[in-house]
């Protein structure tokens, strides 16, 4: 029987028990619950005003909506659905808006420590939030635990491979990122024809290669169409429980207006969200994406 959102209770079938999705924005979290639905129960907990809209769910899934001053019911929630897995997914484009934010009783309880955990560079806060979490009794799980299908193995995803050039570019683009790693930058670089023409800041990889196309568009570099590369992979000592790069087809979309050649992903720690469309579109547009 198809689980409703907001009251359905959930079946515990599997010894694990219900895996808990916190979800943000895009359709990864949905995609894993509907991977993970099979071998154990699902319950997707959406924050609004980030999460997409709530699909039609398919057995064994649960959903709920909450809000930042609503940490509370979250937790209660998920108790009463005997969660004790969690899995963090999806993109959070804003930090929580104390001075706006109408808590609840249980929320004003971690208040202090809400805000304690969301100040530093993005992998502090994982790290922080990712304690707070457990220490109310859950455990954070991984990708790679939970559902590690969504992993990129190693090897072309569709039928496109990179060149010699490419190839060049994509080394040094894998030493860069292994250069700033220690600097909490972000997790992608565009390299054209060896030249570094872009870095992943907290506007994130779309955003990022917006500006390549319109750098290009401006003559700021020239290069034939197609050469050049995005290259993305998961910084050293990353929190891979919460933070792992992601590629999808918005991220196919941004290379080809930019006027590159492919994307190079790192194989066993990037998902490639709906890999079936990004390799049927990676096909025929004539872009590679690549995980090695």
């Amino acid at each position: 029987m198809p689980a409703m959102v907001d009251g359905a209770a959930t079946t515990t079938h599997g010894a694990e028990g219900p895996l808990g999705i916190v979800a943000g924005a895009g359709g990864l979290p949905w995609e894993a619950a509907a991977a993970i639905a099979p071998r154990r129960p699902v319950v997707v907990f959406a924050i609004d005003h980030e999460a997409d809209p709530v699909p039609q769910l398919g057995p064994g899934i649960a959903a709920h909506r909450f809000s930042y001053g609503q940490l509370g019911r979250l937790r209660r929630l998920a108790l009463d659905a005997k969660v004790r897995d969690v899995l963090l997914l999806g993109t959070v484009s804003t930090r929580p808006d104390f001075a706006a934010m109408v808590p609840d009783l249980e929320t004003l309880r971690l208040l202090p420590r809400i805000v304690r955990s969301v100040v530093g560079g993005d992998d502090t806060i994982v790290r922080n939030l990712v304690a707070m979490i457990e220490e109310e009794g859950f455990r954070v799980v991984s990708v790679a635990e939970a559902v590690p299908e969504l992993l990129a193995a190693p090897g072309p995803v569709g039928r496109c491979l990179p060149g010699s050039a490419h190839a060049a570019d994509i080394a040094m683009g894998v030493q860069y990122l292994e250069a700033s790693a220690p600097f909490d930058v972000g997790q992608g670089v565009v390299v054209v024809e060896g030249r570094i023409v872009a870095v992943e800041g907290a506007e994130g990889t779309d955003a990022m290669l917006d500006r390549v196309a319109e750098v290009r568009a401006r003559r700021r570099f020239r290069a034939a169409k197609g050469a050049g590369v995005l290259v993305k992979r998961a910084k050293r000592g990353q929190e891979m429980r919460t933070d792992v790069p992601v590629i999808g087809a918005a991220t196919l979309a941004g290379v080809v207006k930019a006027g590159l050649g492919g994307i190079a992903i790192e194989a066993g720690r990037t998902i490639v969200a709906e890999r079936a469309a990004v390799a049927r579109a990676a096909d025929k547009v004539g872009v590679f994406v690549v995980a090695q």
